[in-house]
């Protein structure tokens, strides 16, 4: 996800971005983990990409489609998009 192109990019940083995304999310009834969470190395890490993840195996096809709906409408919430 292009972080850089968030409406508040240069007021607030990559992380409060994310999180903003992932509460988003969570309003809109759908759990996504963060990208930063899956670091492996935090020692001297500096986050320069935002990217969430989705865990599927065990959902619905009808309930992941909806559920990735829902992060749509999130996203486009954040960045101001409808």
């Amino acid at each position: 996800m292009n972080w850089h192109l968030h409406p508040h990019a240069k007021t607030k940083t990559l992380s409060e971005i994310e999180e903003e995304i992932f509460l988003a999310a969570v309003d809109e009834g759908v759990l996504v983990s963060k990208g930063s969470w899956f670091v492996a190395e935090r020692a001297g890490f500096v986050q320069t990409e935002m990217f969430f993840r989705a865990t599927f195996a065990a959902a619905a096809e009808d309930k992941m489609t909806e559920a990735i709906e829902r992060f749509g409408a999130a996203v486009r919430a954040s960045f101001g998009v409808k």
